[in-house]
């Protein structure tokens, strides 16, 4: 073959190799390659915000449109506009206004704490002529006693502290007409053993026991008034006679006279501890048990009140 042939076949043979399908091929100089087009996630439309709602204001004492405005960050026209108003300056107390606009937030009214249910009645009197409540819910229910790890469970009437005097020897009082069911003309008064003994246990337990609890309360009557419902009277100094187990007593008869049998003082300082602790029992418990001092209070202001 020629010269010229063999050159011309060996070149050919070059372009047929650099041809084939699995050859990378290599761009020719100045020649840029399109890039692929990018793939874009479409951007959501923002929601639009909704207008704040609008809520209901009753006028108080001092209130005026443009203070309101300023309480609640909207302007005088938009009160002016919610409510119609021919005069701003004429808003009264106790007129309702409607807030439109307002990034303010109320704060709702508290939920009212249901009041407790009075299972002892109404029309008991004071266990002692002229008294009232005491004074301090340190002599009333749920008070605590720390000498003897617990609770008070009844109303203590001190002279001063109650609206009446309260010595030695003062007549207690049947609050309501029943039948007596315990009265101690037996009692026997601690012994300075006796009590140690006692302030130790309870100490010792975290609690006052039944059976201490029975010796703290001193000489007592109790009268039955019917539906579960008995009332108390201890730290008593003395019983009447007359007042026996199963005896009938009308409203207001002497039970018993006021004392300080039962406490602490009876045996370390006899005379100085002198008043009637009061107890009005439901069923198992005394009334008020467990509940704060306001309610407690309120419980036995229906209790010594009229039917």
């Amino acid at each position: 073959m020629p010269a010229a042939g063999a050159v011309i076949l060996a070149t050919l043979f070059l372009l047929a190799g650099c041809g084939g399908s699995g050859a990378q091929e290599v761009p020719t100089a100045g020649v840029t390659a399109s890039p692929s087009p990018a793939v874009r996630t479409p951007t959501p439309a923002a929601s639009p915000t909704p207008p704040p709602a609008g809520f209901d204001y009753t006028v108080g004492e001092g209130d005026t449109v443009s203070a309101l405005a300023e309480r609640f960050h909207v302007t005088i026209d938009q009160i002016v506009a919610a409510n119609a108003l021919q005069d701003p300056a004429s808003i009264i107390v106790g007129q309702v206004l409607h807030i439109e606009g307002s990034d303010f937030v109320p704060t709702p009214p508290p939920t009212p704490t249901p009041s407790p249910q009075n299972l002892a009645g109404a029309g008991f009197i004071y266990p002692i002529a002229g008294a009232c409540l005491p004074s301090t819910d340190y002599q009333m229910p749920n008070a605590p006693r720390e000498y003897r790890r617990g609770v008070h469970e009844g109303v203590d009437f001190y002279t001063d502290f109650a609206c009446a005097q309260a010595p030695a020897g003062t007549p207690a009082l049947a609050a309501k007409a029943g039948r007596v069911i315990r009265a101690d003309h037996d009692y026997v008064g601690l012994t300075q053993a006796e009590l140690a003994d006692l302030l130790t246990r309870s100490q010792s337990q975290g609690y006052t026991d039944a059976e201490a609890l029975n010796r703290f309360r001193g000489r007592q009557v109790w009268i039955d008034h019917g539906g579960g419902v008995v009332t108390r009277y201890c730290h008593l100094s003395a019983i009447p006679d007359d007042i026996q187990v199963g005896q009938a007593v009308e409203q207001g008869h002497v039970v018993g006279y006021v004392g300080d049998s039962g406490t602490p003082e009876s045996v370390m300082a006899p005379g100085v501890e002198a008043h009637l602790h009061f107890e009005l029992r439901v069923g198992s418990s005394y009334l008020g048990a467990g509940l704060p001092p306001d309610q407690v209070r309120a419980l036995y202001e229906q209790v010594f009140s009229n039917p």
